[in-house]
């Protein structure tokens, strides 16, 4: 299931982009250097009531999805597999070997797997909640040249379009007898040959288009644009901003004089 922006009137939805995004980059940095169950735990059930404020049954099903449940288990397992450390729990005798697990490896696990979660939660929730076009104009208005910012939008703008392509000459393969899902090596070759040819071909002429178009507006003639709307930054744009701002500076400066909780060993 892919996440998109979800448009809906909500106070995350209200933010402007480059405040929510100060906040995710604050909040991801913590979640790699603080290494305690509680705080990954906390972070967790404050995405899941951001979830809530949005009101979206599809980002609140991609949450709970088992493909998402899946790997953050595979993670656990894993960690608990690969670290021998710590008090010895039990012994899983199998056919040629023994498993140790120990109390160090099952919190690693845990720990591990929450933080997974937060990380994609937050990603999926940040995208859900901005206009991709919104982002880009910000980052575009905040300093970064307007040449960059247009690449990143055109890319967006071309990624959907691609995709609904992409159905409609794999339905017009499939029309005329061409097994496009199924079948061995030699199929999937010439299942490659016969869809991705012609969107090879369509991305072409869509990009000499885009390009002539460009040259005949003098698109990069000025080093600076003008904008149709200039951004507004509320009350709590400004207060998220100054907390994200000051979290970032605080971990840095905690992490250099070791005040952090300790990290797990490996």
């Amino acid at each position: 299931m892919i996440i998109k922006y979800i448009e809906r009137q909500s106070p995350l939805h209200s933010l402007n982009p480059l405040s929510k995004l100060w906040a995710v980059a604050a909040y991801s940095v913590s979640l790699f250097l603080i290494d305690t169950l509680a705080f990954q735990a906390l972070g967790l059930a404050a995405i899941v009531a951001a979830d809530c404020a949005i009101g979206s049954t599809k980002l609140r099903l991609f949450l709970f999805s088992r493909f998402l449940l899946g790997l953050a288990g595979s993670i656990f397992i894993m960690q608990v597999l690969f670290t021998s450390s710590g008090h010895l729990w039990l012994t899983v005798p199998l056919h040629w070997f023994r498993i140790a697990v120990t109390d160090l490896g099952v919190l690693k696990g845990i720990l591990m797997a929450l933080r997974f979660l937060n990380v994609i939660l937050l990603g999926s929730v940040f995208v859900a909640t901005t206009d991709p076009v919104a982002l880009v104009y910000s980052m575009m208005k905040a300093g970064v040249p307007y040449r960059y910012g247009f690449m990143v939008l055109t890319m967006m703008r071309f990624i959907p379009l691609f995709e609904s392509e992409m159905t409609v000459v794999s339905d017009a393969q499939k029309m005329r007898g061409l097994e496009v899902d199924r079948g061995g090596v030699r199929k999937l070759l010439l299942s490659i040959r016969y869809t991705i040819l012609p969107l090879v071909v369509s991305a072409l002429r869509k990009s000499e288009i885009l390009a002539l178009s460009m040259e005949g507006r003098a698109f990069g003639y000025r080093r600076t644009r003008t904008f149709l709307t200039t951004d507004c930054y509320s009350l709590a744009d400004r207060a998220l901003i100054t907390a994200s701002i000051a979290a970032f500076v605080l971990l840095l400066t905690f992490c250099l004089l070791g005040w952090l909780p300790p990290r797990l060993p490996n």
